[in-house]
Order: structure tokens, then sequence, then C-alpha cells
């Protein structure tokens, strides 16, 4: 059996993706590594929990992924001033650092309401 190498092309293709989202995933885990230096996630008997420490790098760096481009444009928008000083890589490392806070509250929102059916999970919404 003979082994494939991988084209040019397909690397080139990869090689750009991870230039543009690597670089940007890996901002946002330094934003909440930082963090966490100071908050660490222990065990409840105190120790150093890897798994979720990882679990947490991983959230932010898809956050900073997902919305710190977002998050850059709206700053720019806002405050055009302060947009043309601030690089996008700072925002970036800004965003990815709650992004573990916040995918854990929507989660303990929806773990609360399972049992409701969709429209009352609308109707919560509306209510708060």
């Amino acid at each position: 059996m003979e082994k494939q190498a991988m084209s040019a092309e397909s690397f080139g293709g990869f090689a750009a993706l991870v230039k543009l989202y690597g670089f940007k995933a890996a901002l946002g885990m330094i934003g909440a590594a930082m963090l966490y230096i100071v908050l660490p996630p222990l065990n409840s008997d105190g120790t150093f929990n890897k798994g979720e420490f990882v679990a947490r790098l991983a959230c932010a760096g898809v956050f900073s992924c997902l919305l710190g481009g977002t998050a850059y444009q709206l700053l720019c928008a806002q405050l055009p001033a302060i947009g043309a000083m601030v690089n996008a890589s700072a925002v970036d490392l800004i965003v990815g650092a709650p992004g573990w806070w916040v995918s854990r509250a929507v989660a303990l929102w929806f773990q609360r309401r399972s049992d409701k059916d969709i429209a009352e999970l609308v109707n919560d919404v509306k209510e708060h």
C-alpha cells in the first residue's frame, strides 16, 4: 500500500487556517491562563483539576475565535478613538478569558430548566 503525500495546496490551506484561527485561539487561551493563575480550577479536595483546566482553555480559545473579531468591530464602531489605539489581538485576549463562565452559566441555566419544553424556556427568557 502506497502512502499518499499531502498536496502543497492542501497543506497551504491547512496552514492558513491554523495561522488565522490558531493565533486567535492561542490569544484567548493565554488570557484565560493568566486569569487561572489567580483563580485555578480546583477539585473539591483542593487539588488542581487538569481536565477542567484544559476544558476552560479550549472554551476560551473558541470564544476568542468566534467573538474576538466582532468585539473589536463593535469597539471600533462605538469608540473610534480607542479602537484606533487598540490592537485586535488585545481584544481577542480579553474576550477569551470570560468564555468559560459565560458558557458555564448558559449550561447551568439549561440544566435547571431541563424539565421544561421550548415554549416554557422562551417564556422564561422573556420574563427575565
